[in-house]
């Protein structure tokens, strides 16, 4: 297409092809490079029309919504390029630039889980200590204040130090003085997984699993670890496997929300909270989740 056969039909009838391949997203499989392909094509023809003072605010716009869902799929869409091409030396050969962002869905997805993490470390550490605090309550009777906790402490802050086997000495410390504290066996198997040594992972776990009266507190209470440390993927996972047992566990919808607000999906977050509400199943639970869908709703304007 020449420059001067260009004009806004062009952009709009490749926008409508766009808008066929996101539809089917995942389905493209090979066609993903056509899509791709199609996106750099269209945004060159932007350039050239914005040069010629043509007024793309509804194409634009358009164009935007398709984007959207690229970029919330990107590690669906990033793995399945990846099984037809190789990304990261056909980027370099065709010095595709960042500006083409959906050619660098890697660095999309690695950015956004470093800029969850972080913000949910420093948002919602404290408030994730808390929560872990009445789950535990509402499973068993906590003693008051003891020298394991005080170790439990100190082992937490070596972990965030990135202390891993200093963390897992003082951890085994507490563990000898309170047996039956699982939070601490599930420490141990978070941190042996972090360390690559699944053996041990799933010796600690196994052991947690055999302090919970029903596999779902088991679910539940290590999904909660998870958040604690800012890892939603496993999170969520627990979150899922809780709620395939019990679909109406109010504090697993609990966790999901608190899952769901650390990723900043707020309607969502909502749901999860609205339907702690409806089941009732604990008061201290039933006001925690209908204070947090309060603040929620006072953020949901703002997530525009």
């Amino acid at each position: 297409m020449n420059d001067k056969k260009i004009g806004l039909n062009d952009l709009r009838e490749m926008i409508e092809k766009y808008k066929d391949y996101v539809i089917n997203i995942d389905r493209l499989h090979q066609d993903i490079v056509k899509m791709l392909t199609l996106r750099d094509g269209m945004e060159e023809l932007l350039i050239k029309l914005e040069k010629k003072g043509t007024n793309l605010a509804a194409e634009k716009s358009r164009l935007e919504s398709f984007d959207v869902i690229i970029k919330d799929k990107a590690k669906m869409v990033y793995r399945n390029l990846a099984t037809f091409l190789n990304p990261l030396p056909y980027r370099e050969e065709r010095k595709i630039p960042l500006s083409h962002w959906w050619w660098y869905l890697d660095e999309l997805v690695k950015e956004r889980k470093t800029r969850l993490r972080k913000k949910w470390l420093i948002r919602g550490g404290i408030a994730a200590l808390v929560i872990l605090a009445a789950y535990i309550v509402m499973v068993k009777v906590i003693p008051g204040p003891k020298q394991s906790v005080i170790y439990q402490g100190e082992a937490e802050r070596l972990y965030k130090e990135g202390k891993l086997d200093e963390a897992i000495e003082i951890y085994k410390k507490a563990f000898s003085l309170d047996p039956e504290d699982s939070s601490i066996l599930l420490m141990l198997g978070m941190i042996y997984e972090d360390k690559g040594m699944l053996q041990m992972k799933n010796h600690y776990f196994e052991e947690a699993g055999l302090l919970f009266p029903k596999r779902i507190d088991f679910y539940n209470s290590r999904g909660m670890i998870y958040l604690q440390q800012g890892k939603l993927d496993k999170a969520a996972l627990d979150a899922e496997k809780a709620l395939e047992i019990d679909t109406n566990n109010a504090f697993s919808h609990f966790l999901q929300g608190n899952i769901y607000e650390a990723e900043d999906k707020i309607a969502e977050a909502i749901s999860e909270y609205q339907i702690v509400s409806d089941l009732d199943q604990s008061p201290q639970l039933t006001a925690m989740a209908r204070f947090k869908m309060g603040m929620m709703m006072q953020r949901a304007p703002l997530q525009e």
